[in-house]
């Protein structure tokens, strides 16, 4: 992993915002809303519709 000054603040870069994000994230203890359970249990039910 490449070291990565800044992470309190967006660049532009994609890769560097993802790492601010991801920082964030593991220092408060919060998740994005990405990890809803409703989402995560309606994508297993659309997976388990696959024939």
């Amino acid at each position: 992993m490449a070291d990565y000054e800044d992470l309190d603040s967006y660049n532009g870069d994609p890769v560097h915002d993802g790492w601010v994000d991801f920082d964030y994230n593991e220092n408060t203890g919060e998740l994005s809303g990405l990890f809803e359970d409703t989402d995560i249990d309606q994508f297993i039910d659309n997976l388990n519709d696959w024939d």
